[in-house]
């Protein structure tokens, strides 16, 4: 059909919908130019964040290098007075020479009252900072805190490497017990690139399974196999000789303490001794040391294995004292036990364990048949001495 509007009608409403489009096509991509500017400015203003951001972080890593060893002291959370002296006599003179160490008091969150709870928040409140590290584990309140140090012991070792990440050494202490960290760092330092590594005043025991108690204790390897010959039930399972350090001091390295928290066999343990708790033969605080020695060589691995000093006998050791403390003085585990008047236990004793002690240098070699499945690494190596089998009724610990 023709149109019947006029040829020069149409050529002008064409030419009005053409200035329409126009301008929409022209407001459009401005408008786009206009969001895609904005968006550039964004996209550098998050760029330059992330670059300072990163610097920051660069420059901090720079001037705090990661830490070489985490601390925990198990602590009673009714003994605030003892925290405080491991404040003063610890704590700060760490801090005084730099060692790289990170310092924690390991409190249990099961078993704690409202009033511990008050406490210890009060004690946050008054220190300026918070220095415990709270784990899943019971605490005085539950039992009367007569499965706390045992509990709080494997789920330290299992929360450090975890809630601290990339440490070289992860250490247990005894809140009873004076730690030279700086010493104890460099005591550490050269069994740094060994595999696995648990370290303290190295002893052996046999254990009795399904009684959690130890049997056959003695301080070398033939001497344990001797006691478990003449000192373990016959009728009752047991598995040893294996090697384990003392509790005073009690420290992993960084590998094997993340093995430590992520391992079923040590969930599996740590459960299996929970549930015995109430029964009259439960996993018991007087044998947590020889209960982790037998966690880890029950799982078969290879350790390195770091060994204290010697300690010195009664009398070479009579007349030293540790910082702030006087009295006589006696080497007992991994240092120095002492009369400290400056150290009063919640329950009214006095008593100080030095740890780490000024002995020479570690002299860290390898050495082979540290037990069943274990290569050991001794430091200051000692002659063996062997008590009789009737001595291992008698812990010296």
């Amino acid at each position: 059909r023709q149109s019947s509007m006029p040829a020069d009608s149409l050529a002008s409403v064409v030419g009005e919908l053409q200035g329409v489009l126009s301008k929409d096509v022209s407001n459009a991509v401005a408008q786009e130019r206009s969001l895609l500017s904005e968006r550039r400015r964004v996209f550098h203003r998050l760029h330059r964040q992330r670059r300072r951001r990163r610097g920051a972080a660069h420059a901090a890593a720079q001037e705090s290098p990661p830490t070489f060893l985490v601390l925990g002291f198990v602590t009673n959370p009714r003994t605030p007075k003892t925290r405080e002296w491991i404040r003063q006599t610890v704590l700060v003179p760490a801090a005084e020479v730099g060692a790289p160490a990170l310092i924690r008091f390991v409190v249990g969150k099961r078993g704690l009252s409202p009033r511990d709870v008050q406490q210890l928040d009060e004690e946050r409140r008054r220190v300026g900072k918070d220095d415990f590290a709270v784990v899943d584990a019971s605490d005085f309140n539950e039992a009367g805190g007569i499965y706390s140090c045992i509990d709080k012991l494997f789920a330290w070792f299992r929360h450090a490497p975890v809630a601290y990440p990339g440490a070289s050494f992860y250490a247990k202490a005894d809140d009873d017990s004076f730690v030279d960290v700086a010493r104890l760092a460099s005591f550490l330092r050269p069994a740094a690139g060994l595999p696995r590594v648990y370290g303290g005043y190295l002893q052996y025991d046999s254990f009795v399974t399904e009684e959690w108690r130890h049997c056959g204790w003695s301080a070398g390897q033939v001497g344990a196999a001797h006691a478990r010959r003449h000192g373990c039930p016959k009728e009752r399972r047991v598995y040893g000789p294996f090697p384990f350090v003392v509790g005073a001091l009690t420290v992993m390295g960084g590998d094997l303490g993340g093995w430590f928290a992520s391992s079923p066999h040590v969930a599996g343990l740590v459960e299996k001794g929970r549930a015995t708790q109430g029964r009259p033969q439960h996993w018991d605080c007087g044998y947590s040391d020889v209960t982790l020695g037998y966690a880890l060589g029950s799982a078969n691995l290879s350790l390195s294995l770091l060994s204290a000093p010697r300690p010195l006998p009664r009398g070479e050791a009579r007349g030293l004292a540790s910082e702030g403390a006087s009295g006589a003085c006696a080497w007992r585990s991994v240092g120095l036990r002492c009369d400290a008047g400056r150290h009063v236990r919640g329950d009214g004793r006095e008593s100080l364990r030095r740890l780490a002690p000024p002995a020479q240098p570690a002299d860290v070699r390898a050495r082979g048949g540290a037990g069943k499945g274990a290569a050991g690494v001794v430091a200051s190596p000692r002659p063996a001495r062997f008590p009789p089998p009737s001595t291992s009724r008698d812990d010296p610990r």
